[in-house]
């Protein structure tokens, strides 16, 4: 059983839910008989898609052999679903992003961040990060919580058995069609990026290339992802009256291909802090599988993977950098040429090998019990000066 956090049902998952509908057909094409439960009970093909609820935890979980869940809808899950072996994807690293969110939220997020993730990682038998920066953050959290233990280690020194790297994975080649556009991508907007800078960078991009633009996407699900930074980006292109600025819904994903086709160049910048040391941007192995060349602001993993596949600038002269691509068609196509490179090395059931051992051989983790550290996971409930000021907001 595989429990999304994310609706499903309308075509448009954001990265969370592009990665469980993978996860799916990679066991799927294994052989396993797969349920997805989502909070619209969202499937694919020779899956069976359920709603998040607690009777279909109880039900669906007294009939399965393996769980894979992620995020906050965890909780719900060890609360009431069978103790069966489970594995907790820790690729997105929700915990470091949402601290972006105290100033307009406070203090509940975190909290109710603290309390999933310890809960997940006491309750968990198997857990999946998406980098070994990421697998190194999460063992020193699993030794804070009594999981990386010394019977654990003198069975098993790498921990390999307790953690396993699974980034995220792409699709096989499309046919990638050369792109003579000055048409750039940004994507959706979060809370960590800096959509201000893009659009100042393409409005110096204009002055040598006047028909340039600059794409947005407005996320799937607004309901519960705060949008503080789209609204910014859009004030801003309207008080600067820049019509090349454009904010288009989020393209479905079995259609996305024939979306980025329109772009030349994809545009990411946001600035550094902890988040974009652990985080692993989706869109980045989206814009690589469509063979688009990236200009970014600098994050280890990222950076690190444009520089082997020769598939990218980073910088912090965006203008420069896009402008210089523009120009300089060879070195253009030599990045698109790069970025399939990688698309043949990260194919889903490539990257998802972990995990796949894993539903070869599930197991309950022996030790995890042993020298847990219960008392660390305990939730305060949201005050009533969090709640007003919650109910202010809305």
């Amino acid at each position: 059983m595989l429990v999304c956090p994310e609706p499903l049902g309308h075509g448009q998952p954001a990265g969370i839910g592009i990665r469980f509908l993978e996860i799916a057909r990679v066991l799927r094409n294994d052989g396993h008989e797969v349920t997805i439960l989502s909070p619209d009970a969202g499937t694919i093909d020779g899956v069976r898609g359920a709603h998040i609820s607690n009777e279909t935890f109880a039900a669906i979980s007294d009939a399965s052999d393996l769980a894979v869940v992620q995020g906050h809808v965890a909780n719900a899950f060890f609360a009431v679903g069978k103790a069966i072996p489970t594995v907790v994807d820790l690729y997105d690293p929700y915990i470091i992003e949402n601290l972006h969110y105290y100033s307009e939220r406070g203090a509940e997020v975190f909290q109710h961040d603290h309390f999933t993730l310890m809960n997940s990682l006491m309750r968990g038998d198997y857990f999946l990060c998406a980098s070994e920066a990421q697998r190194l953050f999460y063992l020193g959290l699993m030794l804070a919580a009594g999981r990386l233990n010394p019977m654990l280690f003198e069975a098993d020194p790498r921990l390999e058995s307790l953690i396993g790297i699974a980034p995220f994975g792409v699709q096989p080649t499309v046919d990638v069609r050369p792109r003579h556009s000055h048409d750039i991508l940004f994507g959706g907007i979060y809370d960590w990026y800096d959509p201000i800078a893009a659009i100042e960078a393409v409005a110096l991009v204009r002055e040598s290339f006047p028909d340039a633009t600059l794409t947005f996407t407005h996320h799937p699900n607004p309901g519960i992802t705060p949008q503080g930074k789209l609204g910014e980006a859009m004030q801003h292109a309207r008080s600067k009256s820049y019509g090349f600025v454009r904010f288009e819904p989020w393209a479905a994903y079995d259609a996305r291909a024939e979306f980025f086709e329109r772009f030349a160049i994809a545009l990411l910048t946001f600035p550094r802090s902890i988040e974009t040391d652990l985080s692993m941007r989706t869109r980045v192995y989206d814009y690589l599988w469509c063979g688009l060349p990236i200009v970014t602001s600098s994050a280890p993993v990222t950076d690190e993977l444009l520089a082997r596949y020769d598939a990218g600038i980073v910088t912090a002269d965006f203008a420069e950098a896009i402008g210089g691509l523009f120009r300089d068609r060879a070195r253009y196509e030599g990045m698109v040429s790069g970025s399939q490179r990688f698309v043949r090395e990260h194919q889903w059931e490539r990257t998802l090998e972990p995990l796949r051992a894993f539903a070869r051989k599930p197991y309950i983790e022996k030790t995890k019990d042993a020298f847990a550290s219960r008392p660390a996971i305990t939730e305060r409930p949201p005050s009533i000066l969090d709640r007003l000021k919650r109910r202010l907001r809305a």
